[in-house]
């Protein structure tokens, strides 16, 4: 009998199902094959499934991937403020053309979001965001950073750990001078997400700027995508100009200018969060200054030059001077107000409700196949059965959480050694909106009109059940599902290469205790409730296995 096409055919018709809906609705495999007469496919709806809230508090939040900016109403646990911390970065020429009698004309800094064009409106660029959530607006404070960041500790030589609960540690050290002080309050008290893309006009000597001369518009010099763009308090940058320290020393300038500090809190509305593409972002100084030239005729003269300085927040910002810059530091920090959901759930019965939160958070542990000495694993082994599929569903509390609150993703890997399973490894599939289609992890909203079945999550974890059957020994690690954003290239690749954040607190677990967690949670400071195990709703955490057996 041809065991291997069946499986093959299986496997085929899942992945283009998933394809082909994004995964609205995890296809049950098998339900409408047709196959040889003598098998017979068919559904195990695993009973050992035993899942519970366990909080992991502080963690390291530096030089992340992504950064998590803003402020957000999490439902049911409260408001999400996701502040941080950056250093921006000198050259060996950054400062050269910079004179004494330089006058600072403007001071700004661009941080780029992550996003996909979309249309052109009213001539408009618009753009969709990725990886954002909510549509509100919140409070955005930027400041001077007064406390020293590095990166190897002195006097030990050991790499430093910052962690994402020192807020008041910024807080003390900080410039007061506030530097986002625009009139415009969508830079400062109302700050929020904009889809449009950034244009910057053409300015000609006198400061002008240049208009066309059919059109009468102004002439654009460069469009960027949309990003976090404020105008800083240029008075304040004055002091570059009549720095004692060699600015264009890394070292020197890092001691001079700490960094930026920005500070996300809420505002009356109920905000909004997202990522940051940090390594891309820089801040920028237009100022003037006069030269002295001698012209054709041997006379000197005194002329005023236009000149920029950029500082990138990271050495990759600029490709073209990459071995120039210094390393950067970033600082993540999380802040919740009014978190009710801390306290470790019920490890040997499992949890009626889970609170899964990134930042400083809680993953949903599953304990699988381990209650009375392995007896359903053992009874799954002798059945010896063709695994096809497995698919594990948690729904959302939609009383707890609201649509524009949850977490477009969520992650599941092995709690225990904290490491991606195959499933999640092996995946390539993708669409334009997602990656990782097969693994899912996706959130489906339910729909009315096309009878989904939805407030979900969904994880196909075929080939971590097929191990776990095969191998000899009676053996079934932990997983745990935590919060994330939806997978781009750099979240990706955080978790390709082993990228885990270190935990302040560590945690108390078999076989061994659990010292950190995925990078992607430190990232995506918010959460959701999902229903656990330990309850009688029909809305309960399952796992359901789908197989091949013979008849006779």
């Amino acid at each position: 009998m041809n065991y291997k096409g069946i499986i093959k055919t299986l496997a085929i018709l899942a992945g283009v199902a998933s394809l082909q809906s994004c995964d609205k609705d995890f296809s049950e495999v098998g339900g409408e094959i047709i196959g040889d007469n003598n098998l017979n496919i068919d559904t195990y709806q695993v009973s050992d499934l035993t899942a519970y809230t366990q909080p992991y508090g502080a963690l390291a939040t530096k030089n992340l991937a992504n950064m998590p900016f803003g402020s957000l109403d999490n439902g049911e646990f409260g408001r999400t403020n996701s502040s941080f911390v950056t250093q921006v970065l000198s050259s060996s020429t950054t400062f050269t053309m910079m004179k004494p009698n330089a006058v600072i004309d403007s001071a700004y800094v661009y941080i780029p979001y992550y996003s996909q064009y979309d249309k052109v409106e009213n001539e408009v660029t618009l753009y969709k965001l990725l990886n954002v959530t909510g549509d509100g607006t919140f409070n955005l404070e930027v400041y001077e950073n007064g406390y020293f960041l590095q990166d190897v500790n002195p006097g030990t030589g050991k790499t430093l750990d910052y962690f994402s609960d020192a807020s008041a540690q910024y807080e003390q050290y900080k410039n007061p001078k506030l530097l986002n002080d625009s009139p415009n309050v969508k830079q400062n008290k109302s700050f929020e997400f904009t889809k449009q893309n950034i244009i910057i006009y053409k300015y000609d000597d006198q400061g002008n700027i240049v208009k066309d001369e059919t059109t009468g518009k102004p002439v654009e010099k460069e469009k960027m995508a949309p990003g976090l763009w404020l105008d800083l308090n240029k008075e304040h940058f004055q002091k570059f100009a009549t720095s004692t320290f060699n600015l264009n020393d890394q070292s020197q300038f890092k001691n001079f200018f700490r960094g930026l500090y920005f500070k996300a809190t809420g505002n009356s509305s109920t905000g909004a969060l997202g990522l940051l593409n940090i390594g891309q972002g820089k801040l920028v100084l237009k100022y003037h200054q006069e030269v002295e030239e001698v012209n054709d005729e041997g006379q000197t003269i005194k002329k005023k030059q236009h000149l920029t300085a950029t500082l990138p927040f990271s050495k990759n910002a600029d490709s073209d001077n990459t071995n120039a810059y210094g390393e950067n530091l970033n600082v993540s920090l999380n802040t919740t107000e009014g978190n009710k959901h801390t306290a470790l759930g019920n490890k040997k019965d499992g949890d009626a409700m889970l609170y899964v939160k990134g930042g400083e958070g809680n993953v949903a542990v599953i304990d699988l196949f381990n209650k009375n000495d392995f007896e359903e694993l053992k009874k799954l082994k002798e059945m010896n059965v063709l695994i096809n599929d497995a698919i594990l569903t948690v729904h959302v509390d939609e009383t707890a959480m609201n649509k524009n609150q949850i977490p477009e993703r969520l992650y599941l890997y092995n709690y225990d050694n904290g490491t991606p399973i195959s499933d999640f490894l092996n995946d390539n599939s993708a669409n334009a909106s997602y990656s990782k289609l097969l693994f899912g992890g996706i959130y489906q909203a339910a729909n009315e009109e096309s009878k989904i079945k939805g407030n979900t999550y969904k994880f196909r974890i075929t080939e971590y059940i097929r191990a776990i059957l095969k191998n000899k020994e009676l053996k079934s690690p932990k997983l745990a599902i935590a919060a994330t954003f939806n997978y781009n290239e750099a979240l990706t690749n955080t978790v390709a290469k082993g990228i885990n954040s270190k935990l302040k607190t560590e945690i108390e677990n078999t076989p061994e205790n659990v010292t950190y967690v995925p990078s992607l949670s430190a990232m995506q400071p918010l959460g959701t409730v999902i229903y656990g195990t330990n309850t009688t709703s029909s809305k309960k955490m399952t796992l359901q296995i789908f197989y091949t057996k013979t008849k006779n």
